[in-house]
């Protein structure tokens, strides 16, 4: 709230003066003038204060600093992506593991993919991955498939899944399942930490399969990977 600087009003008197009536208009007056001109209002300046807050500021001040995310006029714009591989990714080898690798980012802010594979955010928090996979076994037998997150290259406990797949229904059509997982994950050092995902299967006719996109009717390309991120929580 903005402060009112006024000079000192005139002291009472047991006689009526009126050079002190008018001296106590003009005194009224500049504080009337203030008012009209410097005072801000208590729900003004809160509003102010927490746009100041909350948005990117000069010199990294702020709770986003351009980091979090930015003060826009529908709300705040926290780190976000949506990751996708449009290529197929084979089965290295059946004693090892695989990692997802990506192709392009987008819609995203904030976060990013380095060496194909390792996901980056902009903060450290807790966030919310979201991904399927179209998985094809191209094999006459069925086939295990098992996925997990890791964090900088370590496996993140307690985050691995199994499927069984069908063997291929026949030469032209293969078997197909469609792994759907959620898990939130935290990034203490984003500047050295980095999330990824891998896969094994106990067979080489395994797949992550991309496929083009269709006709009659239209159908828009099935990526072999689809990943979503939101951060979700500071500490």
């Amino acid at each position: 709230m903005s402060k009112i600087f006024n000079v000192r009003l005139p002291n009472a008197s047991q006689q009526y003066s009126p050079e002190q009536f008018n001296q106590l208009i003009r005194s009224l007056e500049q504080v009337v003038l203030q008012l009209n001109n410097t005072y801000g209002s208590v729900p003004d300046q809160n509003q102010a204060a927490a746009l100041n807050w909350f948005g990117p500021t000069p010199g990294g001040s702020g709770f986003s600093a351009g980091i979090r995310g930015a003060q826009i006029s529908n709300g705040i714009a926290l780190p976000y992506a949506m990751i996708v591989s449009e290529t197929d990714q084979t089965n290295g080898s059946i004693t090892a593991e695989n990692l997802i690798t990506y192709d392009s980012v987008s819609p995203a802010n904030g976060i990013s993919v380095t060496s194909n594979s390792r996901i980056k955010v902009p903060c450290a928090g807790n966030y919310l991955v979201t991904f399927t996979l179209q998985v094809t076994n191209r094999g006459t037998s069925a086939a295990e498939f098992e996925v997990w997150f890791k964090n900088t290259g370590t496996n993140i406990a307690l985050t691995n899944t199994r499927f069984d797949i069908a063997a291929r229904k026949s030469a032209n059509i293969w078997a197909h399942i469609v792994p759907a997982i959620t898990g939130i994950f935290t990034i203490n050092n984003p500047a050295t930490e980095y999330l990824e995902v891998a896969w094994w299967s106990d067979s080489l006719d395994v797949y992550l399969e991309h496929y083009a996109a269709g006709t009659s009717p239209t159908r828009p390309e099935i990526p072999s990977v689809i990943l979503t991120i939101n951060f979700v929580s500071a500490f």
